[in-house]
């Protein structure tokens, strides 16, 4: 008996087509149990016993919440797309009832995501909780378009300064998101690797680097030109975030924890982009 776990975000629109993949699973034989995320509250998802496989219902901001919630429990995600673009999830409303039968057949191959993880290390030596990310961590100006001073440092050894709008850590599963709107480049998301990208450096030698996975980065705000250090945000796949004060650093590496996403169909990495990115 497969038993399966459907959430979805906003009840209202997505009600009917979760009520659909319920029936055709139970229809199979399958148990289908639903949960809904009212707004924001993912954090209050809670995986139900004896769940072998989790079904995404949204766009790639509700998979990515689910992925961060449910990563603990080792369950394999599969991702129905209900919003714009959708590069993380594996199937759409069109698709998602050929698929079925395929799922319960254990036709289906798990992918493997590494995360990244980050915290603040105060003046005083203390930490704030690591946050996991499963798309990027992002280092941005508090005051808008302020350009803020920012200095990176790999394995603890000083790498470069320079003056911009903030700095992207980002995974290869991240690579298609804010990084790519930041001219970053797109990375196979079965890799392990760490992409940092400067956003809109005011230099023109400043480039995205790719760092080893088992690096560790750490960054810190610098005083411009004795205009004083400002205070930035630190963001975490567009949720939770931090501020970073003068005097501070914040941490970034991968997480041990891995996301398992499962992929149906035979579609290459780059014929995704193809169709994603580029027939759009």
């Amino acid at each position: 008996m497969h038993i399966f776990q459907i959430i979805a975000s906003n009840p209202e629109y997505n009600r009917i087509l979760v009520a659909g993949m319920k029936s055709a699973i139970e229809t199979r034989g399958g148990i289908a149990r639903v949960t809904f995320v009212e707004g924001e509250r993912f954090d209050e998802i809670a995986v139900e016993k004896d769940v072998e496989c989790i079904l995404s219902v949204g766009g790639d901001g509700t998979l990515i919440a689910v992925a961060e919630q449910t990563v603990d429990s080792k369950i394999p995600l599969l991702g129905i797309n209900r919003g714009h673009l959708g590069y993380l999830c594996d199937l759409d409303e069109e698709t998602v009832y050929d698929a079925i039968p395929g799922l319960l057949e254990a036709e289906a191959q798990v992918e493997e995501r590494m995360m990244l993880e980050g915290c603040i290390v105060r003046e005083d030596g203390s930490m704030t909780k690591w946050v996991k990310a499963l798309n990027d961590i992002v280092v941005s100006s508090l005051n808008g378009l302020q350009v803020i001073q920012l200095s990176v440092y790999v394995r603890g050894a000083f790498l470069y300064s320079f003056n911009g709008d903030g700095m992207i850590f980002a995974t290869p599963t991240g690579s298609t998101a804010y990084n790519l709107s930041a001219n970053g480049p797109i990375v196979d998301p079965k890799t392990d690797v760490i992409l940092m990208t400067p956003i809109n450096p005011h230099t023109l030698t400043s480039r995205s680097i790719i760092i080893d996975r088992r690096d560790e980065v750490a960054l810190e705000i610098m005083p411009r030109r004795g205009k004083g250090v400002e205070s930035v945000a630190v963001s975490f796949d567009g949720g939770s975030s931090e501020v970073l004060k003068p005097g501070e650093r914040l941490k970034v590496h991968r997480a041990s924890e891995r996301v398992r996403m499962i992929r149906l169909s035979d579609m290459s990495f780059l014929e995704r982009i193809r169709r994603k990115m580029v027939t759009e």
